[in-house]
């Protein structure tokens, strides 16, 4: 990079050159070094992208006794350059086994997320070190190749998208630009902390490393795009084993497939599937709990296997994945409903809405029970008195969803299960209107 003026040129081609098309950048904006020369780099070349709208955005914490002021700081810079800067306050909420430093990434990216119009584009700073510290932290972490992939250049973030136009500059480039064109930027105490891994790496390693091999943040950072591309044909491999082995439900994957597939596909097919569905990846562990004790399991077996944000459980030929399931309602409980409205429940909501000649025949304001099975329980219907638990399991409904499912009483008369049939003598005739009862939804 041998001026500032050849340094933005090139920024500017290598963003036109990536960017998903949009009309609004926004530009993640902490006050450091970094997102302090993206933001006055793009702020340099305004005329050159008029098609463009520049917007900053900064994440306030709350975490160091200068938020406030560093706050101040990036309105005030942003101001200098005529460019709009959202002062975004979020709160930190430390989920188990994470981190500090983790939950403040994930809130910070879920505010901005939030902020983001269909195809906005958000500019991040990490620059080539920030690509190898995160690839020999995954390392150390014993990551896979996704992991080992490190952060991409453009992902999708919300609505919008989430671009790194600055991963192929080193932090002494992105020093030098800010040195040439007398930059003012913070410095946050914290980032000296070796207690913290990535500061460890950035401190204590990173230098041993680049007086033995110079140029070692651009070999991992080509470290890192190779295993992206590895990873996209894992997925595409991963994708064709999906189509052949999902069920009835996108929650569902059919185990005579699975079953047919070599362990290591089995695997990557588990984790694509689990992420498809936004749940949370097992551990290496956990893949081969659900690999040795679910697909050799007797066909009347119910196995689980639950770990923190996810469940995978196995009914008949299938396997069926979740969210935690919540606690088991107690039998005992009784809960009114007033028609028609809605009644939210451990595992859903009960609703209704007006139909002509079929659905519950009750007036408005009809005081109901909801209870929750005890087992013995009959309905009369289509003509005959029906147990309950075998109406349930010709439904084919799994064990563990029959356990949420609401019974529906007048005057300790059951009289509707939902998804399932009315009490005969409470159907609304040909001519009348009647009430259509809807459950939603359990996972």
């Amino acid at each position: 990079m041998d001026t500032p003026q050849s340094f933005q040129h090139q920024l500017l081609q290598h963003l036109l050159n990536i960017s998903p098309p949009t009309q609004h950048l926004w530009i993640a904006y902490s006050g450091g070094l970094d997102s302090s020369v993206l933001l006055q780099a793009l702020a340099a070349l305004r005329q050159n992208i008029e098609q463009f709208k520049l917007h900053a955005i900064h994440i306030h914490h709350g975490l160091h006794p200068q938020a406030d002021n560093w706050a101040k700081h990036c309105q005030q810079i942003s101001e200098s350059l005529d460019i709009a800067c959202e002062v975004i306050r979020v709160k930190i909420k430390i989920a188990p086994r994470e981190s500090l430093e983790a939950c403040a990434r994930t809130a910070r990216y879920e505010a901005i997320a939030q902020l983001l119009a269909p195809d906005d584009v958000v500019l991040t700073a990490q620059h080539a070190d920030d690509q190898a510290e995160t690839v020999l932290l995954q390392l150390l972490r014993g990551a896979g190749v996704a992991g080992l992939a490190a952060m991409p250049p453009v992902s999708r973030l919300g609505p919008g998208w989430l671009v790194r136009p600055l991963l192929a500059y080193t932090r002494v480039q992105l020093h030098t630009y800010a040195q040439q064109t007398n930059l003012s930027w913070l410095e946050d105490s914290s980032n000296a902390d070796t207690r913290f891994d990535r500061n460890f790496l950035r401190h204590e390693i990173m230098p041993l490393l680049r007086q033995r091999w110079s140029s070692v943040s651009h070999t991992l950072c080509r470290v890192a795009r190779h295993q992206a591309e590895a990873d996209e044909l894992i997925q595409i491999l991963a994708a064709q084993d999906w189509q052949n082995c999902h069920g009835n439900g996108p929650d569902q994957l059919l185990l005579s497939p699975l079953s047919h597939l070599s362990p290591a596909r089995q695997r990557q097919l588990l984790r694509f599937w689990l992420k498809k569905l936004n749940l949370s990846i097992p551990t290496t562990l956990q893949l081969q709990q659900i690999q040795n004790d679910m697909l050799t399991a007797k066909a009347d077996a119910q196995p689980l296997v639950r770990w923190h944000g996810c469940e995978v459980r196995r009914y008949h030929n299938t396997l069926f994945a979740m969210p935690n399931l919540p606690p088991v309602p107690d039998s005992s409980q009784c809960l009114t409903w007033l028609l028609p409205t809605p009644l939210p429940l451990p595992l859903g909501k009960l609703s209704v809405n007006k139909i002509s000649g079929g659905g519950l025949a009750l007036p408005a304001g009809s005081a109901l029970q909801v209870r929750f099975r005890q087992g013995g329980e009959k309905i009369y219907w289509h003509g005959h008195w029906r147990v309950v638990k075998k109406l349930l399991q010709a439904a084919k409904l799994p064990p563990w969803q029959r356990q949420f499912i609401p019974l529906i009483y007048l005057e300790n008369v059951l009289i509707v299960i939902p998804n399932i049939g009315i009490h005969d003598h409470f159907i609304a005739q040909e001519g009348e209107m009647g009430w259509e009862i809807n459950l939603k939804h359990f996972l």
